[in-house]
């Protein structure tokens, strides 16, 4: 794959349907990184398809769902709020969390017109 920080893991059912599953926990200096990274990825996939992100099942050609966990290995693990900005292309989320220990999945689904685009893009499996 064309990506440093996300390693995806992939699944396909019996429509066509794809997902690929990336989990991330970096070292916190690489925290504005992996953020970086996963706009560039939501970014491309806004682009692809005008519609953007819904459930497949209601006509939408891709979907996403982005989270983050502040202290994921301590006695307090603290869901914190990571937004992608579609149009600003980023991934917005408190400054001072960023110098915090942070684990980050990224789930992304999608028809299989997306994911042909999504393979040739990011060379995802």
């Amino acid at each position: 794959m064309d990506l440093l920080m996300l390693d995806f893991d992939c699944s396909e059912d019996t429509e066509g349907v794809v997902c690929w599953d990336a989990l991330a926990q970096p070292h916190p200096r690489h925290n504005g990184a992996l953020l970086h990274e996963v706009a560039q990825v939501l970014a491309w996939a806004h682009g692809f398809d005008a519609q953007g992100p819904g459930p497949l099942e209601d006509g939408a050609n891709w979907d996403f769902d982005l989270q983050a966990t502040l202290h994921p290995s301590g006695p307090n693990p603290q869901v914190t709020r990571l937004v992608f900005e579609a149009d600003k292309g980023h991934c917005a989320m408190q400054a001072a969390d960023l110098a915090l220990p942070l684990a980050l999945s990224l789930s992304l689904s999608g028809k299989p017109g997306f994911a042909q685009a999504f393979r040739e893009r990011w060379g995802a499996p």
